[in-house]
């Protein structure tokens, strides 16, 4: 179905994808709305500006590929993987992101409301700035991950290893931390969330 390593502007619309396996492939502003991607693998490919809404992502494999503002509005993404992709802008509202997995990367400003991450391990994500309401992190493990400026309201992290993750300019009053491990740091932070003076 692909024969070329770039397309712009071209309308794949409900398209059923017929390749296992897609490689170094460069879409931008495609539309691929109702399309069926279920159970391919994606290897660094990219995608930007392109729209989801309506696609069929679920067992999905992306490795080192970039969605950059692109849209998977009510999108089937059951048990889709992500691994070391750029999502940065890209938005999951309203998509069935049951079983989402994510390994690494960059989701600078994504929208993930209401994912699911419990039990998982998450290591070295930047969720700088994105939409995260309602997600649950609950007795996950989070090594390096950013958090800074996330909308977290709603959210869960119960039982939560947090060290080493940077919640800066993150309200952290608007989730749940209960049973959580943090750090000296952010033991600081939510101490001033509280309005409690520290001294270290």
């Amino acid at each position: 179905m692909f024969t070329e390593n770039f397309y712009e502007g071209v309308d794949f619309r409900d398209a059923e994808i017929l390749e296992n396996e897609l490689n170094g492939i460069t879409f931008t502003r495609c539309s691929f709305r109702g399309a069926d991607f279920a159970g391919i693998v994606l290897q660094s490919c990219q995608f930007d500006r392109c729209r989801f809404e309506g696609a069929r992502f679920s067992g999905a494999d992306a490795r080192q590929c970039g969605f950059i503002a692109c849209m998977f509005q009510y999108a089937d993404c059951f048990g889709a993987a992500f691994h070391d992709c750029k999502m940065l802008g890209t938005s999951f509202s309203g998509a069935n992101i049951e079983g989402l997995r994510v390994d690494g990367g960059d989701w600078r400003m994504a929208a993930l409301p209401g994912a699911d991450f419990r039990k998982q391990k998450l290591t070295g994500i930047r969720f700088t700035e994105a939409d995260l309401r309602q997600c649950r992190f609950d007795r996950a493990v989070l090594k390096g991950c950013d958090f800074e400026g996330a909308d977290i309201r709603g959210a869960s992290f119960e039982e939560a290893d947090l060290r080493g993750c940077n919640l800066e300019r993150t309200a952290l009053l608007d989730a749940r931390f209960k049973g959580a491990k943090v750090d000296l740091k952010q033991a600081v932070l939510f101490a001033e969330a509280l309005g409690v003076r520290v001294d270290v």
